[in-house]
């Protein structure tokens, strides 16, 4: 029974130290590509920039448009200006005025 015996002191650690190592190869390998791991992180990280990115655009349109808005309360309205701004926007002009046709700009 010396076979046996020396047979389990030889088998046991290898059998113990080959589960540790799976475990260990699974461990590492959930922490780099699992979810949660290092490529996930990487991930989001980049998607993190481009929203940021994005939010930094529609707060510069906001202002823009908070200050459209504000030029238009009626103590702060010039009136030349509306007018002119009405008249771009609406592509008319009044019956006392003169229109002088041009050609086309190529719109870019």
């Amino acid at each position: 029974m010396v076979v046996r015996t020396r047979l389990r002191s030889i088998l046991a650690p290898f059998v113990f130290y080959l589960v540790l190592g799976v475990a260990t190869g699974y461990l590492v390998w959930g922490a780099s590509n699992g979810p949660h791991g290092l490529k996930a992180a990487e991930k989001a990280a980049a998607e993190a920039v481009v929203l940021q990115n994005q939010l930094a655009t529609l707060k510069e349109e906001r202002g823009r448009w908070e200050r459209r808005v504000a030029a238009l309360r009626p103590e702060s309205v010039d009136r030349d200006l509306l007018d002119e701004e009405a008249h771009l926007q609406l592509d008319r002009v009044g019956k006392d005025e003169v229109v002088i046709f041009t050609k086309p700009q190529k719109v870019r």
